[in-house]
């Protein structure tokens, strides 16, 4: 091979996610949220920012896991990748977020 390393190419994966998020300040509200949904990426972690960042440009409050000491935490609560036998036809890069208001 002349030397070279050869280039080895990332093939992407389908990964079904559930991210579960505590701690949030929402309309004046402490809130917890669930992110689910299907994102293509490299790996479990890739497939974790991906959602996450997905979710951000739809709700902007998500952006407070970034901010001070406490702070907002958001978990992979499940992330599974999706065999090529996986029967059932998918959106993928797409997820939802549902918020829960806490007492």
């Amino acid at each position: 091979m002349n030397g070279q390393n050869p280039t080895f190419i990332q093939t992407m994966k389908i990964w079904q996610v559930l991210l579960l998020g505590e701690g949030f300040q929402v309309e004046g509200a402490k809130s917890n949220c669930e992110i689910t949904g299907f994102v293509e990426a490299e790996s479990v972690e890739a497939a974790i920012e991906k959602a996450c960042a997905i979710a951000t440009r739809a709700h902007p409050e998500l952006a407070q896991v970034a901010g001070p000491f406490p702070r907002p935490v958001v978990n992979a609560d499940e992330v599974e990748e999706l065999g090529a036998t996986f029967p059932y036809s998918v959106d993928v890069d797409q997820v939802e977020l549902h918020w829960v208001a806490v007492s």
